[in-house]
């Protein structure tokens, strides 16, 4: 996939994916758009969006290394960076399963559960402001769309070749 400015010049601040059908590149940069908006205002109170997400995972219940893989679709390696950096916070600790001594759980401590409350704040303000130019009517519309999209789409296993990767393997940023 190529990504484009939308300026047409290199450097442009606005970029757009060229997958080559219009609408699939409009879904893509008004997602892009949303998590790099959500990401940067949780970065300023010490959050990514992925850590946030992990927070998020763990606020119900203790969850292994693997449950927050697949929640949060990128590699166990990935996850690991991640806890390091929310364990170094005392935002989240490992510890053993109580029945099972191959599996880490991740448990959300007191001091977590305090920033994951102030960083929801933050989200729930960035995801208003995504959506604060579409009406009520325009919001169900859209998300009846996007659902019928999603349904549509090839599972994941299906756009995998064989023998290749999926996209745990690579690094996302965050």
């Amino acid at each position: 996939m190529r990504v484009l400015s939308i300026s047409g010049r290199c450097g442009g601040s606005a970029v757009r994916p060229d997958t080559g059908n219009d609408l699939v590149d409009a879904i893509l940069h008004a997602a892009h758009r949303i998590r790099t908006a959500a990401d940067a205002d949780l970065r300023k109170g010490g959050l990514s969006l992925p850590g946030y997400k992990l927070l998020k995972a763990l606020a119900r219940e203790d969850r292994s290394m693997r449950e927050i893989s697949d929640v949060l679709h990128v590699s166990p390696r990935t996850v690991t960076d991640i806890i390091d950096g929310l364990e170094a916070r005392d935002l989240v600790v490992r510890c053993a399963h109580p029945s099972d001594r191959r599996v880490t759980l991740l448990h959300l401590t007191e001091a977590g559960a305090v920033r994951l409350a102030e960083a929801a704040v933050g989200a729930e303000q960035a995801s208003d402001a995504a959506i604060s130019a579409l009406g009520e009517e325009e919001q169900r519309i859209l998300r009846g769309l996007l659902a019928r999209v999603a349904v549509a789409a090839p599972p994941l296993s299906a756009r995998t070749p064989a023998g290749g990767s999926d996209h745990r393997t690579a690094t996302p940023r965050g």
